[in-house]
């Protein structure tokens, strides 16, 4: 298992990103539930799940 960060490049929303290659694949693609932005395009070869941890408007208040 890969995990990983990432940050949606439209709005800053901060995400958790896990990788199962045990898991069945997946297709498709993962957009910000914040913003609608594309974050990733599932090609098939691994499990990919994404959890939002950082939600757009709790980062403006703490900058």
């Amino acid at each position: 298992m890969k995990k990983g960060d990432a940050i949606c490049s439209e709005c800053g929303a901060g995400f958790r990103r896990l990788e199962h290659t045990s898991m069945p694949p997946s297709r498709g693609e993962y957009r910000c539930p914040a913003c609608g932005m594309l974050l990733e395009k599932f090609d098939g070869t691994a499990f990919v799940a994404y959890r939002l941890t950082i939600h757009p408007l709790v980062r403006e208040m703490r900058e």
